[in-house]
């Protein structure tokens, strides 16, 4: 099963707009038969900014794609996730972008 990294989506909007969008994505990338990772539901209580970077940064090597929300700007974490994962030759995958062409991306994915 492919598994794609959640990137980007800690800014919350006061309408809670980035929410339903990660939702959105994470049940569409489900739907396509893909594991998703998504950092915000992964428990960081009791970790310091470091400890929780680093998790993270291990949670992104065990994936084959980095799936980037369009607020990654705004936060130092998701800008260091998206330099990793390009280190990394990590299939990028900039939203926002069509069912096919997320389609053609998973089929170039090693399993």
């Amino acid at each position: 099963m492919r598994k794609i990294y959640i990137c980007g989506n800690e800014t919350e909007s006061d309408d809670g707009r980035y929410y339903l969008e990660t939702d959105k994505i994470t049940k569409k990338l489900k739907s396509m038969r893909c594991s998703v990772v998504n950092p915000t539901e992964i428990p960081y209580i009791h970790m310091g900014w470091t400890d929780a970077m680093e998790s993270r940064i291990k949670q992104l090597k065990k994936c084959q794609a980095i799936y980037v929300l369009p607020n990654w700007k705004e936060n130092i974490m998701a800008r260091i996730e998206l330099t990793v994962a390009m280190d990394l030759k990590l299939e990028t995958i900039f939203h926002p972008v069509s069912n096919k062409e997320i389609r053609e991306i998973l089929t170039s994915l090693n399993n």
